[in-house]
């Protein structure tokens, strides 16, 4: 419940906001191991002038898949939030406007009556809105609508909201040519510089229009032919080739 407290020191204050703290109404849930179950309103007059600060933590927003597994009372709850954030908005978007806040918009909840002096003295009063948001991606749905909730409750007007996908801010990494689709220059590049160059010497060897394409059909034993018959030359000219393929298709399918 509320309760009216005259601190005489800071650190008395300090520990009168810990002890309201305490007694906030709290509940385990899926999202949460403490989420809040109630909204706490901290108002600190100054005795010396008719200044007044008034501190706001409201309990989250729950959508209806986050709360279908609670139980009829935390469903209730739930319920009862939405409901007066809702009545928050409203009278803060008539704050925002030309016209006063109107007596029945404060009135629909009783978090909007506790600060129905606030809406009263709209002319002198200033607003400021803080967001908690998650840094974790599983989390990306829940921060969207609080940032959305924090800016329709700041009643600014000039938000805008931009989207920018994922896989945009991610570095790709360059798709790698499969050795059949090389051009012969790439041919000629691949030769230069496989094995520290221990192909080079097939460059002279093979025709200038040798594409990959031509490549990928040699067989081991042209290969060998084409190495002078040499059976070692060949044969490592051959598994070259096809470690290449296998390194090519093993990146596209990761």
């Amino acid at each position: 419940g509320a309760a009216e407290l005259y601190p005489k020191s800071a650190q008395e204050l300090s520990s009168l906001l810990e002890m309201a703290q305490s007694r906030r109404a709290t509940s385990a849930t899926d999202a949460n191991s403490v989420s809040s179950r109630s909204h706490a309103v901290c108002m600190l007059k100054l005795c010396h002038s008719d200044g007044q600060l008034m501190l706001v933590d409201c309990a989250g927003t729950e959508r209806k898949k986050d709360s279908m597994w609670h139980s009829k009372e935390r469903q209730q709850e739930g319920a009862e939030i939405n409901a007066s954030l809702h009545a928050l908005k409203e009278c803060i978007r008539y704050l925002t406007g030309p016209k006063k806040v109107p007596s029945h918009a404060y009135r629909a909840s009783s978090l909007t009556k506790i600060l129905a002096e606030a809406f009263i003295r709209a002319s002198t009063a200033r607003l400021a809105v803080v967001c908690t948001a998650s840094p974790c991606a599983t989390d990306t749905e829940h921060t969207i609508s609080t940032l959305r909730m924090g800016m329709a409750l700041s009643g600014a007007g000039n938000e805008r909201e931009e989207k920018q996908l994922l896989s945009d801010l991610i570095k790709k990494k360059p798709r790698l040519v499969h050795p059949k689709q090389w051009t012969s220059e790439q041919v000629i590049d691949w030769l230069m510089t496989a094995n520290d160059g221990q192909l080079s010497y097939l460059v002279d060897v093979l025709p200038s229009n040798f594409t990959g394409q031509m490549l990928v059909r040699l067989t081991e034993n042209r290969c060998v032919q084409l190495c002078n018959n040499n059976q070692r030359r060949g044969r490592e000219f051959f598994d070259l080739l096809h470690q290449e393929i296998q390194r090519v298709e093993h990146s596209r399918k990761n």
